[in-house]
């Protein structure tokens, strides 16, 4: 919300905007709220009122079998007809071709474009401050639980001696209670935690004293992560699981990634990691930002960003 209320004045509304408001609307999650979306999509459309929406999670909706989300299949599709309403998924057609069926069009994940100049010159202070140590960082970041791959993180960490001589791995966020078991061997094996909600100053934090992220989670976890896109803009390798849409993406895009299976994760942690680039991470929020933001200008109606002159 802070990021589009930097890129377009944007604010929270009521039903009342939301159904009269000459201005467009954008639904930060179609998923939360479908049938809102689809009415209100339909009312304003009636008076050539503009309406997009944000689908963050596409996967379910675009290959379940389960009614509840054929259904929505259906209507998303039919929704397309109308010009004045823009499905938008946050993740490239290219990565889950499928979506193109119930979506009008896409933007990359907010999470991979939205970092300040300040938020970035503050992890590499941060970076530049950092004492090296003998061993290597792994970071696991958000809330802790099976859906993120926590236990299988804290799994091989108190199991194999060789990822404890190699790396420190920290999990840093609130964990959830059906975890607690393995969070308690993980501690145990030297495993550092920070078991609460943290700022954002402690996030950045985080992600200046990783040399990787952990971002291989399950199959029910596969949807855009915002913890891989801090990661990518940062220049920061992320391990995916192989075949996920974040590993997709990541070949996709181009992205410094560690691909490994749940089996295989300890082997490939063995190997040698591809260095933090925060050059290139940078170059890619920069295209990220360009061609989200001229796809919501679109989708909203609103006029393109004009290119400074040249002197």
């Amino acid at each position: 919300m802070r990021h589009l209320e930097r890129l377009f004045g944007a604010r929270r509304a009521g039903l009342r905007d939301l159904l009269f408001s000459r201005a467009p609307v954008l639904f930060l999650m179609v998923e939360e709220a479908f049938l809102l979306y689809v009415a209100v999509g339909l009312l304003r459309a009636l008076t050539g009122r503009r309406t997009a929406g944000l689908l963050l999670r596409p996967m379910p909706i675009t290959v379940s079998p389960r009614r509840r989300y054929r259904w929505k299949r259906r209507v998303l599709g039919w929704l397309k007809r109308f010009h004045a309403i823009e499905t938008l998924t946050i993740l490239p057609f290219s990565v889950l071709p499928a979506s193109s069926a119930i979506a009008k069009g896409w933007i990359y994940d907010f999470q991979l474009w939205d970092l300040t100049d300040a938020e970035r010159e503050a992890v590499e202070l941060l970076r530049s401050e950092r004492r090296p140590g003998d061993r290597l960082v792994l970071t696991a970041i958000g809330t802790q639980s099976p859906h993120k791959g926590f236990d299988l993180f804290a799994d091989i960490y108190a199991r194999i001696a060789g990822l404890r001589t190699r790396f420190q791995f920290i999990a840093c966020g609130k964990f959830a209670s059906d975890v607690s078991d393995y969070a308690a061997a993980f501690c145990e094996a030297g495993g550092v935690t920070v078991d609460r909600a943290v700022s954002d100053a402690e996030l950045l934090g985080a992600y200046a004293a990783s040399d990787a992220v952990w971002c291989l989670y399950p199959p029910v976890g596969d949807h855009a992560s915002g913890v891989l896109g801090r990661a990518a803009q940062l220049g920061i390798p992320v391990v995916v699981r192989q075949g996920s849409l974040a590993h997709r993406l990541c070949i996709v895009e181009n992205l410094t990634h560690v691909p490994a299976t749940a089996d295989g994760v300890a082997e490939r942690l063995a190997g040698p990691l591809p260095p933090r680039d925060e050059a290139r991470g940078r170059l890619a929020a920069n295209r990220f930002a360009r061609q989200s933001e001229a796809t919501l200008r679109a989708a909203l109606g609103l006029a393109a960003r004009r290119a400074p002159l040249g002197g």
